[in-house]
């Protein structure tokens, strides 16, 4: 494991907690106005100042990121368990229903996901679960078309001639094979994925159609200061930078988990 996949993991684990604990570190709420108050700098009261409605900033980031990493974090769960489910039945069971379901989500392949999520928010509405909803359902396809065609290399290789030819039955080849190795697989692609999920929810939520305020979400807090970038732009800079952050260490991770399930997948066909 290098310097980075450490650091990676450092940063998500701190970030992890903050989030699940917010009140050990503030006793401000995210979401009280104090309009005497307002923009004031850093201090020891206010760790990262408030904002133009005089509410604390460092609450306000901590929940956010609870808020962001829940409505990803549940769209991923939706989006993995639709495609896992979808596409390994798909490539066992084969022929007419294998052809439905392969258009169906190639065509939702190809139309990018951003806008389908734009069209299932205004359709369904918003809010933090409609919103990890649409997130879901847009990222679907993703892990529809991985888990398929990973399931039927997976059909096709000698080992399940061989566990067939022995008399192994077929949910014992699905449980003890397929589906293990479609979860290595799936998993990497999932850790990728919640970095995609977190801009989703950032993007929907700055075009006014993720999780309302005054739930603090990162694009929630993007969305209001965007308007201060020239007159206070640190307002801005907080969200930015713990997005950007989230999201690299996300794919450092994945990187690293990728490369170790590969061997450990590996070593458990041998």
């Amino acid at each position: 494991m290098n310097i980075w996949t450490k650091i990676s993991i450092v940063v998500l684990v701190v970030e992890a907690f903050l989030a699940a604990f917010p009140q050990l570190f503030s006793h401000y709420s995210p979401t009280t106005i104090d309009l005497t108050n307002r923009l004031a700098p850093p201090s020891i009261a206010h760790f990262l100042g408030t904002d133009t409605l005089g509410r604390d900033v460092f609450i306000r980031l901590l929940y956010a990121i609870r808020y962001s990493f829940t409505v990803a974090s549940f769209s991923l769960v939706l989006s993995l368990s639709i495609g896992l489910l979808m596409g390994s039945l798909s490539a066992i069971v084969g022929g007419f229903a294998d052809s439905m379901l392969s258009t169906l989500f190639n065509i939702l392949y190809i139309i990018p996901g951003f806008f389908i999520a734009i069209a299932l928010s205004i359709l369904i509405g918003s809010g933090l679960t409609t919103t990890s909803i649409v997130i879901g359902l847009s990222l679907a396809p993703i892990f529809y078309r991985l888990c398929r065609s990973a399931a039927k290399e997976i059909l096709t290789q000698p080992y399940i001639e061989a566990a067939k030819a022995l008399g192994a039955s077929t949910n014992w080849i699905i449980f003890r094979y397929v589906g293990k190795e479609l979860f290595y697989i799936a998993l990497t692609t999932a850790i990728f994925l919640l970095s995609d999920a977190i801009a989703f929810e950032a993007s929907l939520s700055i075009l006014g159609l993720g999780v309302q305020p005054p739930t603090p979400t990162l694009g929630n807090m993007i969305a209001e200061y965007k308007e201060y970038v020239f007159t206070s732009p640190h307002l801005l800079i907080y969200p930015v930078m713990v997005i950007a952050t989230t999201i690299a260490s996300l794919n450092t991770l994945a990187n690293e988990v990728g490369r170790k399930l590969n061997v450990l997948m590996k070593n458990s066909l041998l």
